[in-house]
């Protein structure tokens, strides 16, 4: 039965429907799908099922109930096709069963060239996009762990200044959207993960909002939508040569309707996460993973400091990203957490 879900989770990690991606939340999904923190990401994003996963309050607030410390993670990357971004969460226990954090992802374009009606370029725009996350997780047992997170994007195209031929508006908030986890540690090997993103306050649940793309109405309005997503993580944890080494996989799958659910498979992009991580040696981790034909390699240390009476963890990481459909090889992703 083990061996039947491993092989069903990773073919599925094998195949998606490229067709719909551009529906995935548009602007605002890019800030989603680019990855979030040097560990995850050099393990295929990773992070549902994983206790460990930070910003908990992105990958599943579930996690927040699990935390024993104050923990924070910050996480800085540069891509081709001048692409950047990165990520800040802060996160803390209350009590002995709850635990609270906040995120912040962030995504930008360096050099976007602003071209009129005329084929012209008159001038450089540096976009840039921001999803906010404010996460609350209770352990009910000291196993199993439910929690929910409220999110919100921002989105700043900074054109306006450069296109004159209408009055257009450079800013736009989407509506708060709530997350919902589960996270279940069976025993030392096997844990478990269900998350579900992108769930509205208005009708049918769907995240869906007006754009208005200009002042005066000069260019057309057009609607913005966040998928609803429902997403499966199971993860495995063992020994390879004595050292001890972990396995995940998440399928995933986004509604792109406005409706409450919708069983036809035209309105569903269906995709998955793979990853594992290796302590090769003591401190000294290795990362490899996939993420819908995005292939990973990742590295990491863990180690401690004495100030005065108190000792404090931290932890610095790498991740290599190769976009296989583009062909873009993208070296520069660095992560650093810590714990108080």
């Amino acid at each position: 039965m083990k061996r039947s879900i491993l092989l069903f989770l990773a073919l599925l990690c094998a195949y998606s429907f490229a067709g719909k991606k551009a529906n995935l939340g548009g602007m605002d999904g890019f800030v989603e799908r680019m990855g979030t923190g040097g560990r995850e990401l050099g393990r295929g994003n990773v992070g549902a099922a994983d206790t460990a996963a930070m910003p908990a309050a992105y990958f599943n607030p579930a996690i927040l109930g699990f935390r024993s410390s104050v923990g924070y993670s910050l996480a800085a990357e540069k891509r081709d096709l001048d692409r950047a971004g990165g990520a800040l969460g802060l996160e803390t226990k209350i009590g002995n069963r709850m635990g609270i954090g906040a995120a912040v992802l962030y995504r930008t374009d360096l050099d976007f060239k602003v071209i009129n009606s005329d084929d012209e370029t008159v001038g450089n725009a540096q976009p840039y996009f921001m999803t906010t996350y404010l996460g609350v997780g209770y352990r009910l047992t000291r196993k199993d762990g439910i929690g929910f997170a409220l999110s919100f994007s921002y989105d700043n195209l900074d054109i306006a200044g450069d296109y004159e031929e209408a009055d257009l508006v450079d800013s736009y908030q989407s509506p708060v959207v709530l997350n919902l986890g589960w996270l279940r540690e069976w025993n030392e090997h096997w844990s478990t993960a269900v998350v579900i993103r992108n769930l509205s306050f208005s009708k049918n649940l769907t995240a869906k909002w007006t754009r208005n793309a200009s002042n005066d109405n000069s260019v057309e309005q057009s609607e913005g939508i966040r998928p609803k997503i429902l997403q499966i993580g199971l993860g495995y944890h063992t020994k390879l040569l004595t050292r001890p080494i972990s396995v995940w996989m998440e399928a995933l799958d986004y509604q792109v309707a406005d409706a409450f659910i919708r069983f036809d498979s035209d309105y569903h992009v269906w995709t998955g996460r793979f990853g594992m991580e290796w302590e090769a040696l003591e401190g000294a981790l290795v990362r490899l993973g996939f993420d819908d034909r995005n292939y990973t390699f990742g590295l990491g240390y863990n180690f401690t400091l004495r100030f005065g009476k108190s000792l404090y963890r931290f932890q610095i990481d790498y991740a290599l990203v190769y976009e296989s459909e583009a062909e873009l090889w993208n070296p520069l992703s660095f992560g650093f957490r810590g714990w108080i």
